[in-house]
């Protein structure tokens, strides 16, 4: 049965796109279809895919770096959280913890805008296409 409707498909990709039938040379050993798909494929793509792959490879440095950032930020707030347990444990008095809640909120606040405006921004000066 799997092996009547792979023949299927091939008879309908053949009608859709005679060239793939007449690019690929008769191979023994019913390979033609593979080499002449990839031949033609090849073809096709060989105008476009230079292009392509600068588009993937830039897109993808540029949220590799992004993520980067992202996981130095979170590690860094955990080492933060940690000290800042560290200090409520060692807190004495109420206002001792008192204290350490607020440098804690202050010192989160201003480093997760302060590094997420930086991450923010890297992805905001992306170079967009010119639109026509």
């Amino acid at each position: 049965m799997t092996a009547t409707i792979h023949e299927d498909e091939k008879r309908q990709r053949r009608a859709r796109e005679p060239e793939l039938a007449e690019a690929s040379p008769p191979v023994a050993g019913g390979a033609t279809d593979r080499l002449g798909e990839k031949d033609a494929a090849a073809a096709r793509l060989s105008f476009t895919f230079p292009e392509w792959q600068k588009s993937i490879e830039a897109t993808t440095n540029l949220f590799a770096a992004a993520l980067n950032d992202t996981l130095r930020l979170a590690a860094s707030s955990l080492h933060d959280q940690a000290a800042f347990l560290r200090a409520l444990a060692d807190s004495k008095t109420p206002a001792e913890l008192l204290k350490c809640h607020l440098d804690f909120a202050e010192q989160s606040w201003s480093k997760s805008f302060s590094e997420g405006s930086k991450i923010l921004d890297r992805l905001k000066h992306v170079r967009r296409p010119a639109v026509s």
